[in-house]
């Protein structure tokens, strides 16, 4: 058994934030929920030919609005619900402080076992962990010490979770 991964970092209104977004933006990369985007723009198109043909400007308007919507407003209105759940329900800055070894992520006071774990997301900025419950991100400066990173991500290729 190899020695454990210490993971410390302040989690915060900022940090809740950024997860998020990098997950949001992942899903929206990675999922068929791109593919919605891809209609609207090709309704857009429609809409256009209806405007210069017909003089008909409703799917046009109708079908922009749902562009806007999708590429930009969306995250914009997710944003202000978390930042305000965030802000009613969540202590502000805890410390947190996870162990991560072959049976799991032991963290503060919660225990995630490599079977509740669905998925990690290694990114630029991190590693995402996606489990039953939660999604956690440890950015690369959370690691304890070089090279941890890297031993957790073999560990969760290991595990099947990559």
């Amino acid at each position: 058994m190899s020695k454990p991964i210490e993971v410390n970092f302040e989690w915060s209104k900022e940090l809740a934030l950024k997860t998020s977004k990098l997950y949001y933006d992942y899903d929206m990369r990675h999922s068929n929920k791109r593919y919605m985007g891809w209609f609207f723009v090709g309704l857009v198109q429609f809409g256009i030919v209806g405007a210069l043909k017909h003089n008909s400007y409703g799917l046009l308007y109708l079908s922009t609005f749902l562009v806007v919507y999708w590429y930009y407003g969306r995250w914009f209105l997710r944003k202000r619900m978390l930042s305000r759940f965030y802000d009613k329900n969540v202590p502000r800055n805890m410390d947190v402080h996870f162990t991560l070894d072959e049976n799991g992520l032991h963290g503060n006071n919660e225990v995630v076992a490599w079977d509740d774990i669905i998925k990690v997301i290694q990114l630029d900025e991190g590693v995402m962990v996606q489990s039953q419950q939660n999604a956690l991100f440890f950015a690369n400066t959370a690691f304890k010490k070089e090279g941890d990173k890297t031993r957790f991500l073999k560990m969760a290729k290991e595990k099947g979770k990559i």
